[in-house]
């Protein structure tokens, strides 16, 4: 093809040219970004849909690039206050995407977090870590010593209320700080998360040199109760047999069974 040039298209007669007409997109990109970035925090969170999808919170301050949430929940379970941070490298999803580091009651986190159409919210690169000594229905003795369950995995899928998606591993120190009553010589407490039922299912288990089995089992989902249940099984010594009725488990049989009571409905309030 020839040299000859279209009508309508003028190429930068110049370098000078050229660098100006670079400079301009750069404004104008920069115009669009620094105008983004005052966009407050929850009315982008509401145009992204996670007003709608189960996510709320009391205040929100900050930007749609950084900013706080006070009082969040999602699907009526609450989590505390989150700092958001919005991850750049998402940002041609289809869904806001943000680094998330939450502080609550009972715990505190990091993933990033992200909410979709049809109530999903996904977690990705997370890391939990669940304070069981605030946890008003752990075991009396849990509250008393302390101990933290740890999930960390590269992510957790909620659809609504159901567990779709679950990858990772969860850990605790449960068994190290409380060697008075279940004794020493424990493996490490340890299991894969899963979705179960449309749970998201957290076991751990473990198992001494004398052949005693720990294992537990906490069943959770947003918004709906949460379910745990611990089991002492195997070889079981006299003193652990005698010691752990007084620490809240149950015979069942040749294992011993901890279910935490169901809390107590608040009094109605006089009319």
């Amino acid at each position: 093809m020839s040299g000859r040039r279209h009508p309508f298209v003028h190429p930068p007669r110049s370098e000078n040219e050229m660098i100006r007409f670079l400079f301009l997109i750069i404004l104008l990109v920069t115009g669009a970004v620094v105008g983004l970035a005052f966009v407050p925090l929850a009315a982008a969170l509401k145009l992204s849909g996670a007003a709608d999808n189960g996510v709320s919170w009391t205040a929100a301050r900050g930007s749609v690039y950084s900013g706080v949430l006070d009082g969040l929940s999602v699907n009526g379970t609450n989590y505390g206050n989150a700092h958001l941070q919005l991850d750049a490298s998402a940002l041609m999803g289809a869904a806001l995407q943000y680094e998330v580091d939450w502080t609550g009651t009972h715990g505190q986190g990091s993933a990033k977090v992200s909410v979709e159409s049809g109530r999903t919210v996904t977690l990705k690169d997370y890391v939990i870590s669940l304070d069981l000594e605030d946890y008003e229905r752990a075991a009396r003795w849990i509250r008393q010593v302390g101990g933290k369950i740890t999930l960390a995995g590269p992510a957790i899928r909620f659809k609504g209320s159901e567990c779709v998606l679950a990858e990772g591993v969860a850990t605790s120190d449960v068994l190290d700080r409380n060697r008075e009553v279940l004794g020493s010589g424990w493996s490490e407490l340890r299991g894969d998360i899963v979705c179960d039922d449309g749970k998201l299912l957290v076991p751990l288990e473990s198992e001494n040199a004398a052949g005693t089995r720990f294992s537990s089992y906490l069943r959770v989902a947003p918004g709906t109760p949460g379910r745990f249940e611990a089991r002492i099984s195997g070889r079981v010594s006299r003193a652990l047999a005698f010691a752990l009725p007084l620490a809240g488990f149950n015979r069942d049989g040749d294992a011993f069974v901890y279910v935490p009571k169901a809390a107590k409905p608040a009094p109605a309030s006089p009319e």
